[in-house]
């Protein structure tokens, strides 16, 4: 592998050399992943405009801004005749980490980097079965909606599947069980929010903050999907009283058919991933379980519109 850049601000020399340290041994023990193509770290203490910067203000930015418990993000950038890979992590991650260098923080540390890693990992997966198709990918229709959905939730599965031997350790697994049961439960305004819209049809905000809100349920689902087949452990064995919940919840049928779903890209993965059509059946799942929660997204025309159920 060739040499890796890292960069770090917002530390001071003694934190930096002992960052330097950290994240150089984080690189050795994660060399066992593919990652090519991976150029730069950046250790960063203004993580937003970093990120926005280095994506030239590209709309991609967004889904890095939006969750403030984000601590590192993998970008993907473009170069003349291939991609390369930036890991932006927050200095106050690091920072906080180096103040106690306590044994369970320094195994969450390891695992969101873990993490990471393997988002590079399946990258440079991805890049080579679909190279001559991403840099001209266009999405039609309602696919344009629901297959974005899908690559997210194959990316954060597939990220927490590699990653879960580092997770063991940590209550990571439960704190996504916990966060799926809190989202799910927010599902609940969407019927309030549904109901606002056909009362005063010209509020699309509030079908775009409906849609929204199914995504992060649907993107919660995927990383906690990704531990239980990682550790080939079901709910139950996870945590039986969150089983119970989640059983009870309008998603549980969702959930099943993503973990289904998500396991058949697994199986014949990467070999198998010949083309944009890999993520058709989970889609078509997506678009299901909209349509359960009063959302049908439809062609009129060659335009994609919603029609509130």
């Amino acid at each position: 592998m060739k040499e890796i850049n890292i960069e770090i601000n917002g530390l001071s020399i003694i934190e930096s050399n002992r960052a330097l340290k950290l994240i150089n041994h984080l690189i050795k023990e994660l060399s066992f992943l593919d990652l090519r193509r991976f150029t730069n770290i950046l250790i960063s203490s203004d993580y937003k405009n970093d990120i926005s910067f280095l994506l030239n203000n590209n709309s991609k930015k967004n889904r890095f801004e939006m969750s403030k418990d984000i601590y590192a993000a993998v970008l993907t950038l473009e170069t003349k005749n291939d991609y390369e890979f930036y890991l932006v992590v927050k200095s106050k991650m690091i920072k906080n980490y180096l103040k106690n260098e306590e044994e369970l923080d320094a195994k969450k540390l390891f695992h969101i980097l873990h993490h990471e890693f393997a988002h590079i990992h399946d990258n440079n997966k991805k890049i080579d079965a679909f190279k001559n198709i991403l840099k001209n990918k266009q999405y039609e229709g309602v696919d344009s909606i629901t297959y974005p959905i899908a690559e997210l939730c194959w990316s954060e599965y597939i990220a927490n599947y590699i990653s879960s031997s580092s997770a063991i350790k940590t209550d990571y697994p439960i704190s996504f069980a916990n966060s799926l049961l809190y989202k799910i439960e927010q599902l609940k305004n969407i019927e309030i929010q549904l109901t606002a819209f056909k009362v005063n049809n010209s509020r699309e905000d509030l079908i775009e903050t409906s849609i929204k809100q199914v995504e992060l349920v649907l993107k919660s689902a995927s990383y906690l999907i990704g531990y239980l087949h990682g550790l080939n452990i079901t709910l139950d064995q996870l945590d039986y009283k969150i089983a119970c919940k989640l059983e009870k919840t309008i998603f549980y049928e969702q959930l099943n058919s993503m973990m289904y779903e998500l396991a058949s890209i697994n199986q014949v993965y990467p070999n198998g991933m010949i083309n944009l059509n890999i993520y058709k059946n989970l889609s078509i799942s997506i678009r299901n379980f909209y349509k359960k929660l009063g959302i049908d997204f439809f062609e009129d025309n060659q335009r994609v519109k919603i029609r509130v159920l």
